[in-house]
């Protein structure tokens, strides 16, 4: 794992901002502020952690290129292991104050983004010196250079000298012909490397989570500030808060953080977890208006299969939750659950049974939305039918009724259908660093299709969400910010597509995919710019030496990706000169008589 790094570095120059020719005439103030904003978007790109290659079944991680991922690691508290973030053992020691407030200074004012800097830096070299010297001598050198005290410091870097040690060892073959013997495989949690480094080693048996503790108190704790950010950022978008938001929950996610996704949907309907004597989830209550500071935001949910089969009990909870909320006796304009529902009751003259519905999956024994694979099937003519295809594999209900009776899986087309009406933001959180939004089809397949149901539904494309909620501090992005994010960071960053093509036939394939997951988010969300594609064409197509390499490592994967340009164009998802359009049709025909051998 690297960081992704810009091509080149751009200065903070404030060219063009005060010229006439330009038409932006702004005050010195307003100038600083956008180029800092602009800086600090640079050093997102930069530090962003990205892979750099596959990984490969009994093959140990490259342990000299994990300095960026042992400093991610070393950036977040672990109480449970005695371990503070190096970043604020550095900034405390200089007399800086606390990291996180001298980040947040650091994006207004120039003087606090250069201690910010510097702390990161001292924190990076600190680490450079654990790689090639050992803890104690960079706890000693952190000493001189920070005034960071070694028995502070020491236990971050036996930590990451741990982690180091067990990125060297693979046992996944070994583990893997026991496991075919029939025999014992040791367990171990299953989650992000950075967001729990007890993963490691790999090659171990992964155990979930107890359901009934869904969500743990630290998921709960977590979730606050991000849905503060979300709601905070709509508000200061739209000028209110949404009416309702539909949120995309999956198991192995919210197996991976204990269920941060599920405090989110609770944190937004204004309610917390009640627990037993034995730690287990058994209700909610809510939380006063008064603490709330804000109205109680109606959710839609549609879970994963996985999610169904792993956390029924939660899925009740859920339900559990909309219900409650729903029959507090409180002004409607403080509690949207309890008037969308109301006015759903009344124009559909249905129940409070029906109209209070809000936890959607997949039939029982059926998985997936099939929107992945009609777009990548191009088996789609209008976007109504990618909407009526995410509707109709999600519209089965799950929960229990006020007589007590469980919904298992009824389905329920037309209460999904009024909940999305009035669905104004649809949200997913990001819980790992390794797998983004282009990485695999099921985000656009589950976010864009939702999102393209509601489209449908509401008749106005709603705003479109994610969090990194495994980022030291958790950022909501829009969809288009997080396209471009992932676009700048892997798909058009030598350092990833490189490190790819090292895997030859494989690589091409992944390269592709990646194009392809693009391709996808335009045809759910049209979220995609055209730059996007005129980069990628210019990378991997126009480009005579990469498109050699590609077409010789995989003709397969070089052709899908060349058509789904096309396709892009054909589509109205990229605007583009007729003369590239024909030259990508040129290049199509070569690789097509390539692969059938006439060239």
């Amino acid at each position: 794992m690297k960081r992704a790094e810009p091509r080149s570095h751009t200065k903070r120059s404030t060219r063009h901002l005060n010229d006439p020719a330009h038409n932006l005439q702004i005050d010195s103030a307003e100038r600083d502020r956008r180029v800092l904003d602009l800086y600090e978007q640079l050093l997102e790109i930069e530090q962003r952690l990205i892979p750099t290659g596959l990984h490969v079944f009994g093959r140990a991680a490259g342990a000299d290129d994990c300095a960026d991922l042992l400093y991610m690691i070393a950036s977040f508290d672990r109480p449970e292991a005695g371990v503070r973030a190096l970043p604020d053992l550095v900034a405390e020691g200089l007399s800086l104050g606390s990291y996180e407030v001298l980040s947040a200074e650091s994006r207004q004012s120039d003087a606090r983004l250069r201690a910010r800097e510097y702390v990161e830096m001292l924190a990076r070299e600190a680490i450079t010196r654990l790689l090639r010297d050992g803890a104690d001598e960079a706890a000693a050198w952190l000493e001189q250079a920070a005034h960071v005290e070694r028995a502070e410091s020491r236990p971050v870097f036996v930590l990451l000298e741990r982690v180091r040690t067990q990125l060297r060892r693979n046992q996944e073959l070994d583990q893997f012909v026991r496991a075919l013997r029939g025999e014992y495989i040791e367990p171990g949690p299953g989650a992000d490397l950075v967001q729990n480094p007890s993963v490691l080693p790999t090659g171990r048996n992964t155990h979930a989570v107890n359901p009934y503790n869904v969500p743990s108190d630290s998921a709960y704790r977590r979730a606050e500030p991000l849905v503060k950010q979300l709601l905070a950022r709509h508000h200061a978008e739209h000028g209110r808060f949404p009416a309702a938001m539909a949120l995309v929950l999956w198991g192995l996610d919210n197996i991976k953080t204990q269920g941060e996704g599920v405090a989110q949907a609770l944190w937004l309907l204004g309610v917390r977890p009640v627990r037993d004597r034995m730690n287990r989830v058994t209700d909610v209550e809510p939380i006063p208006l008064e603490q709330l500071q804000r109205p109680r935001i109606d959710v839609v949910l549609t879970v994963s299969g996985i999610f169904r089969d792993l956390f029924g009990a939660t899925m009740n909870l859920l339900d559990r939750a909309v219900r409650a909320v729903a029959q507090l006796n409180e002004p409607p304009e403080l509690n949207y659950v309890r008037r969308n529902i109301s006015a759903q009751m009344t124009e559909a003259r249905c129940t409070f049974d029906e109209a209070a519905l809000r936890v959607f999956s997949n039939a029982p024994g059926n998985y997936g939305t099939n929107v992945n694979f009609m777009v990548l099937d191009s088996q789609w003519e209008h976007d109504g039918a990618l909407a009526d295809l995410f509707i109709t594999r999600k519209c089965f209900a799950y929960g229990r009724g006020r007589d007590g009776v469980t919904l298992e899986g009824r389905e329920a087309r037309a209460s999904l259908g009024r909940a999305l009406a009035v669905v104004e933001a649809t949200y997913q959180n990001i819980d790992s660093f390794e797998i983004g939004i282009t990485d695999v089809d099921h985000y656009f397949e589950y976010l864009g299709g939702i999102s393209k149901a509601v489209e449908q539904r509401a008749q106005t494309r709603p705003a479109i969400y994610l969090s990194d909620a495994l980022a030291r501090e958790a950022k909501v992005r829009t969809l288009d910010e997080t396209i471009r994010l992932e676009t700048r960071t892997k798909t058009l960053n030598p350092k990833w597509y490189e490190g790819m093509l090292r895997h030859g036939f494989r690589g091409v394939a992944e390269i592709e995919s990646h194009v392809t997951n693009t391709f996808g988010w335009s045809a759910t969300t049209g979220a995609v710019d055209d730059w996007v594609y005129d980069e990628v064409a210019r990378t991997f197509v126009f480009d005579e030496a990469m498109l050699e390499r590609l077409s010789q490592l995989n003709p397969h994967s070089a052709r899908t990706l060349v058509g789904r340009l096309l396709e892009a164009e054909g589509r109205g998802f990229w605007t583009t000169d007729e003369s590239l359009i024909a030259r990508l049709r040129e290049i199509l025909n070569e690789l097509e008589d390539q692969i059938e051998g006439v060239a």
